[in-house]
């Protein structure tokens, strides 16, 4: 359901339904897949939003996982947070994210009806 472009020209896009992320070349052209289907670490349910820092890492919201996943830049799992909840740093449908220039991710919250600012990951 989202688009984004890494800081190496290639388009990713978050597939909702297929749960996972494909990379292709800025001209439409298939590069990779990575991700699967699950709830385990480097897994992905409905994956709904997502962006890149400048040091090329892929954040993505889960609404299914209710979480961020992080993976580094050629798709290989590197950290997640977040879970089901309402206290801070946990979600009930993340379905948005960005960073800022400074580095803070901001990730809406549609269930908790809030958007959360996190410094670091």
């Amino acid at each position: 359901y989202d688009v984004t472009v890494t800081t190496n020209d290639q388009l990713l896009v978050a597939d909702f339904d297929h749960h996972c992320i494909y990379t292709f070349t800025l001209d439409g052209n298939y590069v990779s897949k990575f991700a699967t289907r699950g709830p385990g670490r480097g897994q992905l349910s409905k994956p709904i939003s997502l962006t890149t820092d400048l040091c090329g890492f892929v954040l993505v919201a889960e609404v299914g996982n209710n979480r961020v996943s992080i993976f580094n830049k050629d798709g290989k799992f590197v950290h997640c947070f977040g879970s089901e909840g309402s206290g801070d740093g946990k979600f009930k449908g993340p379905c948005g994210i960005a960073i800022s220039p400074t580095g803070n991710i901001y990730v809406s919250d549609y269930r908790n009806s809030r958007v959360q600012i996190f410094s670091t990951y």
